[in-house]
């Protein structure tokens, strides 16, 4: 694993142009090859009255990674975590545990108790790294997005 030792930093824009949503579907779609679904129908309103938290690297004009945050409706403590990614170029050197890390004291700040999202059983890196920042497994839910989109339902406590 490479040394971190880039400045990351934090960025949480309150709306987007049409260039930077052009860019956030592009990074969906590098991060999720043929799943990849956010488009300006989910984007602006995450960015408006969610949260759409990015990690960001200077001089990188790109997001390096990406956390689209809602507010749970029958839980007002609860986050959930729409969507997580890191950029394919940037995977496999820690920055998606960095990213965790800064999100939480964020999540907490705005109020929230308890962080929760799902993941494909089949993504074994996700899982791990989830369970490395302290995700537990709290439940699979079969068939979730549609036929055969198995997952794991996961809740880390934040402190």
């Amino acid at each position: 694993m490479e040394t971190l030792n880039k400045t990351y930093y934090v960025e949480v824009p309150a709306s987007l142009k049409p260039e930077e949503l052009t860019m956030m579907m592009d990074l969906e779609k590098d991060a999720f090859p043929g799943m990849g679904a956010v488009d300006e129908q989910t984007l602006v309103p995450l960015a408006r009255y969610g949260k759409l938290i990015q990690y960001r690297q200077q001089n990188d004009p790109r997001p390096i990674a990406i956390c689209e945050v809602m507010r749970a409706y029958n839980d007002i403590h609860k986050a959930y975590i729409f969507g997580f990614y890191v950029r394919s170029d940037q995977q496999g050197k820690g920055i998606g545990k960095l990213f965790l890390q800064e999100i939480y004291p964020i999540l907490k700040q705005d109020g929230f108790q308890k962080v929760c999202l799902t993941v494909n059983i089949e993504n074994k890196a996700a899982v791990k790294l989830y369970e490395k920042v302290g995700f537990t497994v709290n439940e699979t839910r079969f068939d979730e997005f549609g036929e055969g989109e198995n997952r794991y339902y996961m809740e880390y406590l934040i402190s």
